[in-house]
């Protein structure tokens, strides 16, 4: 019976350790004034499967800063030019999809086919009955090296 109590006892003092450590970090956290927002970095090697998961689930992305790599590409379609950041992958008929988001950015384009970096906010509006997805850029770099052009994961 003893042993038992002991074992609750211990239990119980390290739940409550637990409690007021972490209570402790988040007031130290907030005091200091130094939270930065949270940036969500698709990073190569679970590209489809993060950027799949965003579309799955866009209210629990929209608004939120994301930061990826990919190819950048013009397009122009109906007398309108779209902007995009994407990575080859499969898709209905072998290695012909492309998975990535538009992109809105007010600054000088990079060429058609250059490797960036693009950091920025998920905009989900409705047009014609359909989401469509895009990043609001607040950064676009060209990068000197290029990832992987063709992702499956």
């Amino acid at each position: 019976m003893r042993k038992k109590f002991f074992i609750a006892l211990v239990c119980a003092v390290t739940l409550i350790c637990v409690v007021i450590l972490y209570g402790y970090a988040k007031t130290r956290e907030a005091a200091s004034g130094q939270a930065t927002p949270a940036v969500i970095e698709i990073n190569e090697r679970m590209f489809v499967t993060q950027i799949t998961d965003i579309y799955i689930n866009p209210d629990e992305y929209s608004g939120k800063t994301i930061m990826l790599e990919g190819i950048f590409g013009i397009s122009r379609f109906n007398d309108v030019t779209y902007l995009s950041v994407f990575r080859n992958s499969p898709g209905c008929c072998g290695d012909d999809g492309m998975v990535g988001f538009n992109v809105i950015w007010e600054g000088e384009y990079p060429n058609n086919n250059d490797w960036v970096k693009a950091v920025g906010v998920l905009e989900i509006v409705e047009a014609n009955g359909t989401m469509n997805f895009r990043l609001n850029l607040s950064a676009l770099t060209v990068l000197p090296n290029r990832g992987a052009e063709f992702v499956t994961q």
